[in-house]
């Protein structure tokens, strides 16, 4: 490898010699542009780095780091040329950037989670952090109305009231009811026993509870994002935008530049509003997590679809060919080669390819918590979703009945669904932050069959927390009655 007099590499990348290597120690802008010369120059990464370190433009020194505050006009003036100027917006995915974001709602992490599905999270879990008293979302906009404040604000503090007075009676049923294991110390019994009543008391908890999380993202996905949440209805999501904007352009400042809201994503959904104002939801309330398929293939057409693509894969088969070929086999011979492509999965393999192209639609309603983990820990799937509400009624968790508390979880409920009617008839946009965790929302979902073995192996696994187990339980029955033997090795971790 020719590299530049007086440059040293060794800081820079993992060796000087072999074929594979990482880059580390950069500004992110400027690994972006090193894998973009990629495409316009015959040299390797390495070389054209000992060019860009050789170029006094380019500012990198020992202390610069990850951080652009030393940041390269060389870099900056090929980004705003090719990414800005001419949209090749894939040179952008070669900059990351690492967010910490405290303090935004539980109605924000969601519009966050959904912004853009090539983002990564890691989010404080009300499963396993018992949250503090106080430490909810208050709008701005309540500033306008003082006796509507004073009504939100005792709303929430009896919100936690009633979560200690379930999270104390939860305890106390939960000491008496579960068994401590063979092995089992005192203390890790405790524990236990506190999670699973901390887990369902949460269940009172609105969406204004404030959350904290990790984010990773590349510089395509990040502005993306930040232009969701621009676009957004919720005023929380636009300072959330402009908070990440002025941190993320610290380390990938020229990709961030012109983000704004889109005009497009707001006129529509306002002309839509406007197209349907008439149109009225009606109450459908369901007592539990309600899920079931919309549409999927008729079962031969599945397997005909399976076998064709494996044959394209295996066989190099036009698609004609392929099937024609599968539309001749039996039935018994479909199944025989679906079994034969799936019943080597382990315990956390992932299926073949070709199930991608089965794909499969789903409803939901499903609480508020449960959508939570639904919306963070899905891969591939792709949602449309009503807005928070009272109408489809909300789910009490089994243990809170188990321990007798249900008039106490049920008088609160009302509670909460009095105040989000009068906050909703004010200020729609305030109302949602007084929808509990409980409360239904309604979801549809499409995913592939690939999709669908990820989840139904995640989330019917007896570690899964019981609400969305339930939800995963009911669509593995109905996949498993009308599709036996591509759903036969979906449930794998029992």
């Amino acid at each position: 490898m020719r590299t530049e007099p007086n440059v040293d590499l060794t800081r820079y990348v993992s060796n000087l010699d072999q074929n594979v290597y990482t880059i580390y120690n950069l500004p992110e802008e400027v690994i972006a542009v090193i894998f973009a010369y990629v495409s316009r120059s015959p040299a390797g990464f390495r070389e054209n780095l000992a060019k860009l370190l050789a170029d006094d433009e380019l500012a990198v020194n020992e202390q610069s780091g990850g951080m652009a505050t030393a940041y390269s006009e060389k870099a900056s003036r090929f980004h705003e040329k090719w990414v800005v100027g001419y949209g090749h917006s894939s040179v952008a995915e070669h900059a990351v950037a690492h967010i910490g974001i405290e303090k935004i709602s539980r109605l924000a992490s969601a519009e966050l989670e959904l912004a853009n599905s090539f983002n990564s999270f890691t989010e404080y879990s009300q499963r396993y952090q018992r949250p503090r008293r106080g430490e909810f979302y208050i709008p701005a906009g309540l500033d306008r109305q003082p006796e509507m404040k004073a009504k939100y604000l005792t709303l929430h503090e009896k919100a936690y009231d009633v979560y200690e007075q379930l999270m104390s009676g939860l305890k106390k049923f939960l000491l008496k009811s579960l068994s401590q294991t063979e092995h089992e110390s005192d203390r890790a019994f405790q524990l236990r026993v506190e999670k699973i009543a901390f887990e369902d008391a949460r269940y009172v908890l609105t969406l204004s509870t404030l959350t904290n999380l990790g984010m990773t993202g590349n510089g395509r996905a990040l502005r993306d994002t930040l232009v969701q949440l621009l676009s957004s209805r919720y005023e929380e999501c636009h300072r959330l935008a402009r908070e990440m904007e002025r941190e993320i352009s610290r380390v990938i400042p020229t990709l961030l530049k012109y983000v704004k809201p889109n005009d497009y994503l707001i006129q529509t959904r306002e002309h839509l509003q406007l197209r349907w104002d008439s149109v009225q939801a009606t109450p459908y309330p369901v007592t539990g997590p309600r899920a079931r398929f919309t549409r999927m293939p008729g079962y031969r057409e599945a397997l005909e679809m399976l076998t064709a693509r494996l044959l394209l894969s295996q066989c190099s088969l036009s698609y004609e060919k392929a099937e024609e070929a599968s539309r001749h086999l039996s039935l018994a011979e479909h199944e025989q080669i679906a079994d034969l492509a799936l019943s080597r999965l382990r315990f956390f393999d992932n299926p073949t390819d070709e199930l991608q192209h089965l794909t499969y639609q789903m409803e939901m309603k499903i609480s508020e918590a449960n959508w939570h983990q639904l919306l963070r820990h899905n891969r591939r799937t792709h949602f449309s979703y009503g807005q928070p509400t009272t109408r489809l009624g909300y789910t009490i968790p089994p243990h809170v009945k188990e321990a007798g508390l249900t008039e106490l979880f049920q008088t609160f409920m009302s509670e909460a669904e009095q105040i989000y009617q009068e906050m909703e008839a004010w200020n729609p946009l305030l109302a949602p932050y007084c929808i509990t965790n409980a409360h239904h929302r309604q979801v549809t979902a499409t995913a592939s069959l690939w999709e669908l073995y990820h989840l139904i192996n995640l989330r019917t696994s007896p570690e899964a927390q019981w609400d969305i187990r339930e939800t995963f339980e009911q669509l593995y029955r109905e996949l498993k009655e009308n599709h036996p033997v591509l759903a036969k090795y979906a449930q794998r971790r029992l």
